[in-house]
This record gives structure tokens, C-alpha cells and sequence, in this order.
């Protein structure tokens, strides 16, 4: 996503290419995009950076938002998963990431607006037809990822998830569990503010996201820094990184969380692949647990029109 959208500029296209095929070329097998990267334009670019490994990698995209013109460019106007948005939404995501079939597709957000088994139904008819292979979704309750389960199996649900948001371990999680499916967090980092290199100094251009959220204010973020701290101690003692400590806590949490960390460097890539490498210990996670639960983050992850979004 930060290549193409919310935090900041785009980046340069070529550069990204680059960075993307890096990642395949050390062993990354798992992409994710979205029709609202852009819109579009993210899902052109990993489509362009992985035309070569077609096969070699799996690639995830999602839908749930309404496109329309506006000063010769396409804007998110809203949530709609209506069926037949849907169907033909799926039509550009082909196209846009140059394959025959997608992966994984995930209903972006829970339209209120749309029974949850109609969205369901709609996939499982674009899965029967060969377009799409897997159903996900994201940021949904656990009773609406229930209900769609019963009508497509759903592979994947993505919701944020780490050291600084655990709401997902409530209801999520254990239905998960229950069902079989597998979980892949976003924002493993914290949006970049668990890797230590962001204090209350950090300024945030007007086009990143982080600008509007309250948990990235300046005080909230002074004192969140107790959390980086935490992440720091450990990193010390295991010759790593925060970062790689982050990753490395949700990738013990159950065998089948799959993080997604993104990035625009190559050489970021390359420190979150050697979280794969750190071992924390059964008593490195109760110290590491202990100590979060007794630090208070402060400020709501979202703004309130972003959050209310989530977990329907």
C-alpha cells in the first residue's frame, strides 16, 4: 500500500519495481494489494513486478469500495459490495495484476448495506467460474465472518493486529481457530512506529494517513514510546532488531498468522525476512506480555470515520 497510497507521495515506480522483485528473489511468496491502493494503481504495479514469477508467488488483492471519475481520476466514493460491483470489479483486478486467476480475494470492509451471504454467494460464483481461488476478509466480527463462512469457506481473514493492538485475541482469533482459517495481520508494526524509528519529533505530510490518527499525535506518541522501549530491551538481548522482535511475537503467537509488514526498501525487507530467524522462548513471551499489558497505549487507532468501518 505505502508504495502507491496513504503514506505520502507515491513512490517511483521503477524503484518500487525493484523493491518488489527483491523481495521474490529472497524468498517472499505472499503480496497484497487492493483495488483502493490508488485506486488502481497499486494493483498495475504489483501486477508489472511480478509479471516474471507468475506461479512462484501467491498474490492477494481486495474489493468492497465505489470508483468514480473525478477530475479524470478514479476516487473511492464508498463501501459497496454489492454483488454485481463486485463481479465486475473483479474484471479490472484481473487485468490490473495480469493473471488469469486471483488468489485471494478479500472483502475489504463489511458493507452494512449488503446481507454478508449475498457478498459470499458473489464469490463463491467468481470461484466456481476459475476467476478467483481463495475468499478473504477483513477487519470483520467474528459472528459476520460465521455467517460467511456457512455460505463460501473463507481462507483468510486480514485484520491489524500487533504488540499495540490486540483486539483480534477477544472473538477473532478463537474463531479462527475454531473454523480453520488463517490469519494475516496488518500494521505488524504499528505503522511504522514499533520499528523505534518514529518519536514525537516525526512530522507526517498532510497525504499520510498517520497525520489524522490519534495514536500518532505527539503525545500520544511520547508516551507510547514505553512499547518501544519494551521491544528494544528484547531486541538487545537477541541481537535484533524492535522491528524484527514485533514480527517475531506474532509469528509465535499461532502457526498459522501470517504478517504482512510493508515497505518501500529493500533493505527493510531484509531485516522484517530475519524475523523468521529470531527465537523468542516461552519465557521471552510471558516477559514480553507481562510487560505490554501493563503499558496503556494511548490514542484510538483510527479516526472515527475509519473506525466505525470495522468489526461488523
Amino acid at each position: 500500500m505505502s508504495m502507491s497510497f496513504g503514506y505520502g507521495p507515491a513512490k517511483d515506480k521503477r524503484e518500487m519495481i525493484a523493491v518488489i522483485r527483491g523481495a521474490v528473489e529472497r524468498g517472499v511468496t505472499f503480496f497484497d494489494t487492493a483495488q483502493v491502493y490508488g485506486p488502481f494503481a497499486n494493483e498495475e504495479l504489483v501486477g508489472e513486478a511480478l509479471a516474471p514469477f507468475r506461479g512462484q508467488v501467491v498474490i492477494a488483492t481486495k474489493f468492497g469500495f465505489k470508483f468514480e471519475e473525478q477530475d479524470g481520476a478514479p476516487r473511492n466514493v464508498g463501501l459497496d459490495s454489492r454483488p454485481e460491483t463486485v463481479k465486475r470489479g473483479v474484471e479490472g483486478s484481473l487485468k490490473r495484476l495480469g493473471v488469469e486467476r486471483i488468489d485471494l480475494f478479500y472483502q475489504h470492509r463489511v458493507d452494512p448495506d449488503v446481507p454478508i451471504e449475498e457478498v459470499a454467494g458473489a464469490v463463491k460464483d467468481l470461484i466456481q467460474q476459475g476467476k478467483v481461488k481463495h475468499f478473504g476478509m477483513s477487519e470483520a466480527a467474528a459472528q459476520t465472518i460465521r455467517r460467511a463462512h456457512a455460505v463460501q469457506p473463507v481462507a483468510a481473514v486480514q485484520s491489524e493486529y500487533s504488540l499495540w493492538w490486540k483486539r483480534p485475541e477477544a472473538e477473532v482469533i478463537p474463531a479462527l481457530e475454531e473454523l480453520g482459517i488463517g490469519f494475516v495481520p496488518y500494521s505488524p508494526l504499528g505503522k511504522g512506529f514499533l520499528t523505534g524509528k518514529i518519536n514525537e519529533q516525526t512530522t507526517f505530510p498532510t497525504d499520510d494517513l498517520r497525520s489524522r490518527i490519534p495514536r500518532f499525535t505527539p503525545e500520544a506518541r511520547k508516551a507510547n514510546q514505553a512499547l518501544v522501549a519494551l521491544l528494544q530491551r528484547v531486541a538487545t538481548r537477541k541481537n535484533a532488531t524492535p522491528a524484527q522482535i514485533a514480527l517475531a511475537w506474532l509469528l509465535a503467537q499461532k502457526p498459522w498468522i501470517v504478517p504482512i509488514p510493508g515497505t518501500t526498501k529493500l533493505s527493510r525487507v531484509e531485516e522484517n525476512i530475519g524475523a523468521v530467524a529470531v527465537e523468542l522462548t516461552p519465557d521471552d513471551l510471558r516477559e514480553i506480555d507481562d510487560a505490554a499489558s501493563r503499558i496503556e497505549v494511548q490514542g484510538a487507532r483510527y479516526p472515527e470515520e475509519l473506525e466505525r468501518m470495522t468489526y461488523r
